[in-house]
């Protein structure tokens, strides 16, 4: 009996998204229980947990990004947004180990900062930066976000940890398609931002992202320019 020929990576892809849905409500249950629970080193543990799901919510993410973007079946979705509502958002989903962590955030945001932009893309992007900047920031994150001068926007994350090291410096100015995305989770993740950010084209300009070190709180700078 011949066994009928099916697509391995179409099946990966309907299983990556499965599992996101699931996890989404997994971090849902885990918000939900952390409220309830009184006792610290329990909130702590809870907040451990709750990070650790969101870093493999944003992995599952990328993956079916990419696969839909690889075969020519990614929808970008554009519209006009408030910048300062995205990032309250963001700020909101990662707000339980920014807690447990005693993380402070500032901003400096320009209230009048829109964007043509697909949301939940820019959201994805940016939630996986925040999530890297909890994890390696002291205890501060800064926020900004510009108009630039052509009427794009600019969204800074700052961070007073040790910086970038070199070899992300330089992968970040590398040609997407030079990218290695199987060295570590961190190519992966530039390769993302990089696609996501040039896939938005606007007056013929294309987004970026850029990484430098030394910034407002003298740590790490992860940049996203959109047109």
């Amino acid at each position: 009996m011949t066994q009928p020929a099916f697509d391995f990576s179409t099946v990966l892809a309907s299983s990556v998204h499965d599992m996101k849905n699931s996890l989404c409500l997994l971090i849902q249950m885990i918000e939900e229980v952390s409220e309830q629970v009184a006792d610290s080193s329990a909130t702590e543990k809870m907040a451990k947990v709750h990070y650790e799901a969101q870093r493999i919510n944003s992995s599952l993410m990328q993956m079916l990004t990419l696969y839909r973007n690889d075969n020519n079946a990614l929808p970008l979705n554009s519209d006009q947004h408030h910048v300062d509502e995205l990032v309250e958002e963001l700020l909101l989903n990662n707000e339980l180990y920014l807690e447990q962590r005693n993380i402070t955030v500032s901003t400096d945001i320009d209230e009048t900062a829109t964007g043509w932009f697909d949301r939940d893309l820019i959201f994805n992007l940016l939630n996986d930066i925040i999530i890297n900047a909890m994890r390696y920031t002291a205890d501060k994150l800064f926020i900004k976000v510009e108009i630039t001068e052509d009427g794009g926007c600019r969204i800074m994350v700052h961070d007073n940890g040790d910086g970038f090291p070199a070899s992300m410096l330089e992968n970040a100015t590398m040609p997407i398609q030079q990218l290695n995305i199987q060295q570590s989770r961190t190519g992966l993740g530039l390769y993302f931002a990089q696609m996501i950010a040039s896939a938005h084209e606007r007056n013929n300009k294309k987004g970026f992202i850029e990484l430098k070190n030394n910034g407002h709180l003298g740590g790490g700078v992860f940049s996203l320019t959109l047109p």
